[in-house]
């Protein structure tokens, strides 16, 4: 019985050391609004949602890029090992059939016969064009005229941006949260870790001053073996307390984007963040759907399928396009072309239109698949409509039961301790047995543990109701 009254005094220790840190310990401090600040510049998710909206953006400017001046520059060599050699009939350059009338004329007029060779309808001549080594150097310019598809392209890449900017917002959102939750974890923690430290110091303590005790013969030797014991077990608690904790602060640094190798304080407590937390300010913030960053996402999703069935409308309209070219060619029997010789221009300009006729059918199809993707984004807004309504009041009906749970926690606490006292000043008057001690102390540890988990759960559900609310 004796044994049983100094682990329970030892137990009550346990609200001295609640929320303190080792004043030897050095390290970066932080709370938890850097750590959620944090998290929102450097979590791993925010990250790549970051660059996520960089490429969107970037492939917006892109796109418009598209319609402005085109210009491009090229240089092409050629060496012929073989000159081409074209042929021709025989005669491909005969006289014209006015100088053979002509001649005919003269000859029937003078008397003098031609003398003509015979004709050979069979035969072949043989021409090569063009020299040995070719070069051609020039510059092309493009410039899009009229083209629908471009239009609603750029619309579609804005669309994109700013869906990309509301899907970068919803991993900030969430991972305010999350590291919210790992602080949480991490401070409740580092609690167990504190409290199982006090209770194994003043259990060794206890159990020291046992064993003088069983030495003068003023106690017996069963009583300092159940606390010899009891300390063993506390030492094996604490060391696994310890490496949860040691694992808990990993994981928020991991969580918020920090080296697991910084050392981390924690510098918020439970008491603090009660405190810090405006439950009025969260449940009078009325729910908006609109202005949740997934509905936001989801929202342009849908603009871009409605853009998208434009689009497959719009590939069935012509598209115009100016071009221009300047280009100079030089022939030479030798790579001689940076000395002198002529370089010969090519230049022209000219409008390039091109209109779609008969698809057989495949442009329609690609409408109505447009049109189908435009119906599950819209069919997706409403079921994230509903889910995110349903999470706003999933999440208010556990904070308003978290926070009366956390009352009634607090009750139970202020109760326990009233017990204790009257316990222990009857106990001291000899009115109490120490079973009836030992049975007010154990009410007051159990107290003491369920208000800190009701502390906890209120404080994850406030977070959560944050969230719902995007607040």
């Amino acid at each position: 019985m004796r044994t049983l009254l100094i682990l329970s005094s030892i137990l009550l220790m346990h609200g001295a050391v609640f929320g303190q840190v080792a004043s030897g310990n050095s390290g970066t401090r932080l709370s938890l609004e850097e750590a959620q600040s944090l998290a929102a510049q450097r979590a791993y998710s925010v990250r790549y949602a970051g660059f996520d909206t960089e490429e969107a953006a970037s492939n917006t400017r892109e796109i418009i890029a598209s319609g402005f001046p085109q210009v491009s520059g090229s240089v092409e060599y050629n060496r012929y090992i073989d000159i081409p050699t074209q042929v021709s009939s025989g005669d491909v350059f005969g006289f014209p059939d006015y100088l053979t009338t002509f001649l005919g004329g003269v000859a029937q007029a003078t008397g003098v016969a031609l003398d003509a060779p015979p004709t050979d309808p069979n035969a072949i001549q043989e021409f090569q064009f063009g020299a040995e080594q070719t070069m051609t150097a020039g510059i092309t310019a493009t410039q899009l005229i009229f083209s629908p598809s471009y239009f609603v392209g750029i619309q579609a890449a804005k669309a994109y941006a700013t869906a990309m900017e509301a899907s970068e917002s919803k991993s900030v959102a969430d991972a305010r949260r999350a590291a919210g939750e790992g602080y949480a974890a991490a401070l409740a923690a580092r609690e167990n870790v504190a409290i199982l430290k006090a209770a194994e110091a003043l259990a060794q303590d206890a159990l020291n001053q046992t064993r003088a005790l069983v030495s003068e013969g003023l106690a017996e030797s069963t009583d300092a073996d159940q606390l010899e014991l009891a300390v063993s077990e506390m030492t094996q608690q604490r060391a696994t307390a310890e490496s949860m904790a040691s694992v808990a602060l990993d994981a928020l640094k991991f969580t918020v984007g920090m080296p697991v190798e910084t050392t981390v304080i924690l510098s918020d407590s439970f008491e603090t963040l009660s405190t810090a937390f405006d439950g009025a300010t969260v449940l009078g913030t009325p729910f908006d759907a609109g202005r949740l960053p997934e509905i936001q996402s989801q929202s342009k999703n849908l603009e871009l399928s409605e853009l998208g069935i434009r689009n497959e409308k719009a590939a069935g309209m012509p598209s115009i396009s100016a071009f221009y070219t300047n280009q100079r060619n030089a022939q030479r029997d030798a790579f001689d072309f940076f000395k002198s010789g002529s370089w010969y221009p090519i230049q022209l300009v000219g409008i390039q239109m091109n209109i779609p006729i008969w698809s057989s059918f495949g442009g329609k199809e690609k409408v109505l698949q447009a049109q189908l993707t435009r119906d599950r984004a819209e069919t997706a807004l409403e079921q994230l409509t509903q889910a995110a309504t349903l999470e706003y009041r999933a999440a208010r009906s556990e904070y308003n039961s978290s926070l009366e749970q956390r009352v009634q926690a607090q009750r139970s606490l202020d109760l326990a301790e009233r017990i204790l006292n009257r316990t222990r000043i009857r106990f001291q008057e000899g009115l109490a047995s120490s079973f009836d001690m030992t049975q007010a102390q154990n009410q007051l540890v159990n107290a003491q543990a369920n208000h800190t988990q009701a502390t906890l759960r209120w404080l994850n559900a406030h977070l959560r109701l944050e969230r719902s609310l995007n607040a």
